[in-house]
């Protein structure tokens, strides 16, 4: 491994230490309860497998969110966002976290592969005709492709993936970039060499990764989540401002600094429970149901 991709891993480790750290004292909620480790491929591989949250007696009734939780394309766990689906799951959804394989030994097109299978797997399981789907950091930006590719005939071919008999009904997008591109545009050795990871042996699907080219008219509507003090700030009002321009369906919330001490990247999945976190959440559900 070389140079810059050592700075790279230790910035991933250092992200994904932060937060267990900063979750360290949230407490569970009794209502709500947690299928763990259900597999969507059959092995016993822990990065095929997702989590059910959900409160019981609003299981059967309840719309589905799907989320796919960040770590840079290289890291994280459905678990670090166990909380934060707990929150939405009291909110009246059934949430599923899934779990995907990571760089470098996984490339960006087993990622979406993996996405899609736990996607088509649930939708079947819970035969659910229409879903949310939320992500954040890389996360998002996995939502991002997975919703471009839904009517996109040669994006599936490229990427190999069937597409199930299910309406995406909105995006929530926490702390995105927009793009596969992780670091500043200063930083083009770095954003080079993760491009080149997330590439590995998957050059079909070069001309599959520019969001902006691929953009159709079917896109679902979309929630931009983040805080003048998250990394990714800039990119997300630039994301915000470009659909705009673009005229396709979108609100945000931005938190301003110091709302609520320092709001660090995608605050309200690590630390669902801060006051400013229930506000922003609780404003994309409203978003939601708006556009049920």
């Amino acid at each position: 491994m070389g140079l810059i991709n050592k700075i790279i891993f230790k910035i991933y480790d250092g992200q994904l230490k932060s937060v267990e750290e900063k979750q360290k004292e949230l407490i569970w909620d009794k209502d709500v309860q947690i299928e763990e480790n259900i597999p969507y491929r059959n092995t016993k591989d822990p990065l095929d497998t997702y989590d059910c949250i959900y409160v019981e007696e609003k299981k059967e009734k309840s719309p589905m969110i799907i989320n796919i939780h960040g770590g840079a394309f290289a890291g994280g766990d459905k678990s670090c966002n166990k909380y934060y689906a707990a929150y939405l799951a009291k909110s009246g959804y059934i949430v599923t976290t899934l779990n995907y394989h990571y760089l470098p030994e996984a490339n960006l097109k087993k990622q979406v592969q993996d996405c899609m299978v736990a996607i088509n797997e649930i939708t079947k399981k819970y035969n659910q005709k229409e879903i949310f789907l939320t992500g954040d950091s890389s996360g998002s930006d996995l939502v991002i492709l997975i919703s471009l590719l839904w009517n996109n005939e040669d994006m599936q071919k490229a990427y190999e993936v069937s597409v199930p008999k299910v309406k995406i009904k909105a995006l929530g997008l926490t702390g995105t970039q927009a793009s596969i591109n992780m670091f500043p545009t200063t930083m083009k050795l770095f954003n080079k060499e993760n491009k080149r990871m997330l590439l590995n042996n998957c050059r079909e699907i070069e001309d599959y990764i520019d969001i902006k080219k691929l953009w159709n008219k079917d896109m679902p509507p979309i929630y931009i989540m983040s805080a003048e003090e998250d990394v990714n700030y800039m990119n997300c009002k630039e994301f915000d401002s470009w659909l705009t321009t673009i005229n396709h369906p979108h609100e945000s919330y931005y938190c301003k600094k110091k709302e609520e001490g320092k709001l660090y990247h995608c605050f309200n999945v690590v630390r669902p429970d801060l006051n400013c976190s229930k506000k922003m959440n609780k404003a994309m559900l409203e978003y939601f149901k708006e556009v049920n």
